[in-house]
C-alpha cells in the first residue's frame, strides 16, 4: 500500500496529539473539562484540524476512556 508522505505526517501528528491528550483523562471529571484542559495546556493542535474537529475527536477519546475501550 502506497501512502502519501503528507498523509503519513498527518496520521503521526494526530497520533501524537491524542496520545498526549490521554494524560489529562484521569484528572478530568467531564468531557468538557477534558477538552478544556487539553486546549489550555497544548501549545498547538495538528494544523490540519479545525478547533471543532479537534474538540469532536477529544470528546470521542473521552467516551472511549469512560467506556473502557482504551485498555
Amino acid at each position: 500500500m502506497i501512502i502519501n508522505q503528507e498523509v503519513k505526517k498527518w496520521a503521526t501528528d494526530l497520533h501524537i496529539f491524542l496520545h498526549k491528550a490521554e494524560l489529562y483523562l484521569p484528572t478530568s471529571k467531564s468531557a468538557d473539562e477534558f477538552v478544556g484542559q487539553v486546549f489550555s495546556n497544548f501549545e498547538e493542535k495538528p494544523q490540519f484540524l479545525s478547533n471543532e474537529e479537534a474538540e469532536e475527536m477529544l470528546h470521542e477519546l473521552w467516551s472511549a476512556y469512560k467506556e473502557g475501550r482504551l485498555d
